[in-house]
């Protein structure tokens, strides 16, 4: 729990720096980069069939890649893929969402 707890305060801070160094992006390009690289940080799956433990995702993926010979790395990589690629249709809809906002406030003025 406590490396949890350790590993969710350094996400904070990674995707802290991510905004700030997004922000002079434009709204297209930066609010799929800081969702794609928050899906990345925060999607768990479990350390092996046998255990219950859970780590993050990209870590699993690159531990069974490189280390495991018998585990294909796409045990915890087709979950995170697919949680990426609903990262990706969120951001779609977030931009959406506000060019939607943003051009019914121009036809109002």
């Amino acid at each position: 729990m406590w490396g949890w707890l350790a590993y969710l305060l350094g996400c904070v801070g990674v995707l802290f720096v991510w905004w700030w160094l997004t922000r002079p992006l434009a709204v297209w390009a930066k609010v799929p980069l800081r969702i794609l690289l928050t899906a990345l940080l925060l999607t768990p799956w479990s350390v092996s069939p046998q255990h219950d433990e859970w780590a993050p995702a990209w870590v699993v993926t690159l531990f069974d890649g490189l280390a495991q010979e018998d585990v294909s790395l796409w045990r915890a990589g087709g979950p995170l893929l697919a949680m990426l690629v609903v990262a990706l249709i969120v951001a779609a809809l977030e931009l959406w969402r506000q060019r939607r906002k943003h051009s019914v406030g121009v036809a109002e003025q």
